[in-house]
């Protein structure tokens, strides 16, 4: 078994991970290892001195699901461990060009046979790429999409956090209101900074006005953003708190 590439499976359906792993112990160049329920298990298995050689990750349906980060960012952290092959429908909050920025070296549906997905996990623990030819439009259509900030790269509670600054409360505010301590808050902020490539609270604004997310909020002056029009060309402005 020392000639087998070593695999992990992280899934949270138990049907889907079992049939996973029924197909990849079919091959005698896989050693399955673990096949787990999240990333959260993930993290416990001890994995050796041999490390692994891939990964398969099915993302859950709801972001929520996965403690605040993106699908896209778990695929990056797991993408430090060994390549990554995402087992996804890639529809929210799972974007395939995501995926792919991130790091993932496979891309598959739900709908791969058995040989396809065989041939994906030896690809990938080669160092290669694989794509289902199935969502090759889809990687293109997100390609030919305008650059700049997407709401999609954004978790929901992300979503939440970047509107509640953008209004004008502080992180202690934001927290109280979510629900959330203020050190979380400040690391929501960091990751939004991140994925927006954004580097002040007026340039968060502005991105957060692009995406649609910010309500009326009167006559408030956003310092440092600039009125933001809005409809009949009257000035719509915002507040910005502070650290």
């Amino acid at each position: 078994m020392s000639d087998c590439a070593r695999i992990v499976i992280i899934e949270h359906q138990n049907l889907v991970r079992h049939g996973l792993e029924r197909v990849l112990s079919q091959s005698p160049r896989l050693d399955v290892i673990a096949a787990v329920e999240s990333v959260q298990d993930f993290s416990r298995v001890p994995l050796g001195s041999d490390g692994l050689d891939a990964i398969l990750f099915g993302p859950p349906v709801r972001e929520g699901d996965m403690e605040g980060e993106s699908s896209a960012q778990t695929v990056a952290h797991l993408a430090a461990c060994a390549p990554v092959l995402v087992v996804s429908e890639f529809s929210r909050p799972c974007r395939l060009l995501d995926t792919v920025r991130a790091g993932a070296l496979g891309c598959v549906t739900g709908q791969v046979d058995d040989e396809e997905l065989l041939r994906a996990v030896d690809t990938v623990v080669a160092g290669g790429f694989h794509l289902t030819p199935t969502l090759a439009p889809r990687l293109h259509a997100e390609l030919r999409e305008p650059s700049g900030a997407e709401p999609r790269s954004l978790a929901r509670r992300e979503l939440e956090a970047l509107r509640l600054l953008a209004e004008g409360l502080t992180h202690s505010q934001i927290g109280r209101r979510m629900g959330l301590t203020e050190a979380t808050v400040s690391t929501y902020v960091k990751r939004i900074r991140t994925k927006l490539n954004v580097g002040n609270k007026a340039d968060l604004t502005r991105t957060a006005i692009e995406l649609g997310l910010l309500r009326e909020a009167g006559t408030a002056t956003a310092r440092g953003a600039g009125p933001a029009r809005g409809s009949g060309g009257r000035p719509r402005s915002l507040l910005l708190g502070t650290e």
